[in-house]
């Protein structure tokens, strides 16, 4: 799909959205209304609820989306009374230049990426699969160094992928020519192999190439350069959500089949209700309780809901 019809689905979908609001306001004259990209919901709600029990969520579709309702809304004098909080991911664009509410942007690519940090693991491992920090200290901190490590090999081996798709992202943004690409929720296949004793990279831009053939061409120094700057980013951060959502996933399954089968890591076998099985969606929702929540996001929440 390219960037023009995108762009035409996210007007679609806002025009849709709109629709929502303006029939929701006269139900709910007194709510919170919410609107977001995606399924971003389950991360988001329960952080509301903690501010407000009247709120009401409305799904936009992308990031288009999101700023195209603020635009239908705020040409419209009648619902300038409404509290309104709009929620949308940074991915590879410059920040916004706005303050004063009406937007929330991630600090970060994606609300993914508040889901994939030690810390947070460290949570998903006493909580979800019940081991102790004290009678199981061994064993956590074990998979804790694994994942460490792991996940830095991880983020090595995509630095160049993220790196070229940021740089088609930066020539879209100033030039309008569209990306040529449409991603998937996980890496191309093939592209990188995880396991809990290494993450090796199998691909380079030729392969880039001949699984894109129709993506705009980047300069090598315009590639070259990016590679440098996220070379020295906060990488977990930076780097696109869905990926790293990707790896906190595969490294969990490994652990899994390796604490049911060869139990090469650690002996004791380690039990979890989702089995090895677990999609990018249900991580989004299983594990929203531990992932990060950013000051700016509390403070923008206070806001809001004033």
């Amino acid at each position: 799909m390219t960037y023009i019809e995108q762009l035409r689905l996210s007007k679609d979908k806002a025009q849709v959205a709109f629709q929502e609001f303006a029939l929701s306001t006269r139900k709910y004259p007194n709510h919170l209304f919410c609107f977001f990209e995606g399924k971003d919901n389950p991360y988001y709600v329960p952080r509301i609820k903690r501010f407000t029990s009247l709120y009401q969520p409305i799904k936009c579709g992308n990031r288009d989306s999101v700023l195209k309702i603020h635009t239908l809304i705020s040409n419209r004098l009648e619902y300038s009374s409404y509290k309104k909080a709009f929620f949308i991911d940074r991915d590879f664009n410059k920040p916004l230049e706005q303050s004063n509410p009406p937007f929330f942007e991630t600090p970060c690519y994606s609300i993914e990426n508040l889901y994939v940090s030690v810390d947070v693991f460290k949570e998903i491992l006493v909580n979800e699969f019940h081991l102790s920090e004290f009678s199981d200290s061994n064993i956590v901190e074990v998979y804790i160094s694994l994942y460490h490590e792991r996940q830095n090999e991880f983020h090595d081996a995509v630095c160049l992928f993220n790196s070229w798709y940021a740089c088609l992202i930066e020539i879209r943004n100033s030039t309008g020519k569209t990306t040529g690409v449409n991603l998937d929720e996980k890496l191309p296949k093939g592209y990188i192999n995880v396991t809990l004793q290494s993450v090796t990279c199998n691909y380079d831009l030729n392969i880039i190439g001949n699984t894109f053939p129709n993506a705009t061409e980047i300069e090598e120094i315009m590639l070259n350069n990016k590679l440098v700057e996220f070379g020295n980013c906060e990488k977990r951060k930076v780097f696109r959500g869905k990926y790293e959502m990707q790896f906190l996933i595969k490294f969990i399954q490994l652990l899994l089949q390796d604490s049911n089968s060869s139990k090469s890591v650690v002996k004791s076998k380690i039990n979890y209700a989702f089995g090895d099985n677990l999609s990018n969606q249900q991580a989004i929702n299983v594990f929203e309780g531990y992932a990060e929540t950013p000051e700016s996001l509390i403070e923008y929440l206070r806001t809001v809901t004033q």
